[in-house]
């Protein structure tokens, strides 16, 4: 398996925050704090794929100053 359990957890955990009914502006700051939370705990994967879903999220809502701001923690 490529991924072991807890983080298989953690993907189906953002899949279902991501079908949420939720305005997407806060969909992509829950996004951006679960990614700063993995990164702190050193779960780098994790954190790799939140940013994804929230700049996914923010270039289809067209939010330039939230791509910013992924874009800095991305680097």
């Amino acid at each position: 398996m490529d991924i072991d359990p807890p983080k298989r957890w953690h993907t189906l955990k953002l899949k279902f925050l991501w079908s949420l009914p939720k305005e997407p502006r806060k969909k992509i700051r829950v996004f951006l704090r679960l990614g700063d939370e993995y990164q702190r705990s050193g779960e780098e994967a994790l954190a790799r794929y939140c940013y994804s879903l929230s700049k996914e999220l923010a270039e289809e809502e067209g939010a330039v100053h939230l791509l910013k701001k992924i874009n800095q923690r991305v680097q």
